[in-house]
């Protein structure tokens, strides 16, 4: 048993470290995947640490402070897509246990600890105060003679600069709340700088489609138990028809995918069938023919919007769950 936990623990000391999960300054990473790896790597090396919490091995210790970086991460990616999060509702402890890893990471991590009073608190902030901004770091993707800088200011809200080789760094006026809208107006921006983009339509479509899927992110643990699903899956499905922007259908493929999954799940917890769903789970009326499509799209959100540790407990509810039309994929 022991010699079991040992292995686990070091596999997880190489492939759960944070960096390897979560790329915060690439927005084509999909949200849903790197909340995932967050949540359920934090559960599971808590549950490992939990297990032999009598014991002082370096081990043990090293296990215990991936824990703590884990839940500093989960916290810090909710603000920085701005996702409800509720500690108990994701990892089953109540906040103040939450906070507890947290601040045993930010003890360790003096720029953390500054980072989560800026996300939080504010104490070290001129709070309210939109011109103090913490600079998080630079866009890793931009090219050409102008740096694009990140930063959060007093009122919490994500900001960008613009900079260029022996000038001042200027600070954009505009504040969002989240950091994929701050990173598509300053690429947007960084475009007309550098090459006079012509193409500046694509820029302004990708931002109003991401503020229509940011509502799906904001929502993206309450998902799964929320009424309707069937409706809030024909939504999506509506919304991602009407995108025209390759950022926006990227969004929305990655959305309508989580949202076929909680039909699927709905389904699978009320014992019914997904045409059984469609039938009488929504408002408009819905095709059960989409069964065998919609099972699909589950099937996509399993492989590309989960971790995979979890891939064979989600493909055996999926298993379980009957499209329930003849002609559609009963796999």
């Amino acid at each position: 048993m022991r010699e079991t936990r040992s292995a686990l623990a070091t596999w997880h000391m190489q492939h759960s470290r944070p960096e390897r999960l979560v790329n915060y300054f690439d927005p084509w990473q999909p949200v849903a995947r790197q909340l995932d790896l967050l949540s359920n790597r934090f559960r599971t090396i808590r549950a490992l640490c939990d297990g032999q919490a009598d014991t002082a091995m370096a081990e043990d210790a090293r296990l215990a402070a991936l824990c703590d970086s884990l839940a500093f991460h989960l916290l810090k990616a909710c603000v920085w897509w701005q996702v409800d999060f509720s500690p108990r509702a994701v990892t089953g402890l109540a906040a103040t246990s939450f906070m507890a890893h947290v601040r045993r990471h930010t003890d360790r991590m003096v720029e953390d600890e500054t980072l989560l009073d800026v996300m939080t608190w504010q104490h070290y902030m001129h709070r309210t105060d939109a011109s103090h901004i913490m600079v998080t770091g630079t866009d890793p993707l931009c090219r050409g003679t102008t740096t694009i800088l990140y930063g959060i200011d007093g009122r919490r809200g994500f900001r960008f600069a613009m900079q260029r080789a022996g000038q001042a760094l200027a600070w954009n006026d505009l504040t969002h709340t989240d950091f994929i809208s701050a990173c598509l107006n300053a690429r947007a921006l960084h475009c007309l700088i550098e090459t006079e983009c012509t193409a500046i339509g694509e820029w302004d479509l990708a931002r109003e489609e991401h503020g229509q899927a940011s509502v799906y992110h904001t929502q993206h643990f309450r998902t799964p138990g929320q009424a309707n699903p069937v409706e809030r899956y024909a939504a999506a499905l509506d919304q991602l028809s009407r995108c025209h922007s390759r950022f926006g259908r990227f969004e929305f493929e990655n959305i309508v995918n989580h949202m076929a999954f909680s039909v699927v799940h709905a389904a699978h917890a009320q014992g019914a069938s997904i045409a059984d769903l469609l039938r009488n789970g929504a408002q408009r009326p819905i095709n059960p023919r989409i069964a065998g499509s919609l099972k699909k799209r589950a099937r996509a959100h399993v492989s590309t919007g989960t971790d995979p540790l979890r891939r064979t407990e989600l493909d055996g509810l999926l298993k379980q769950v009957e499209t329930g039309f003849a002609l559609s994929d009963r796999s």
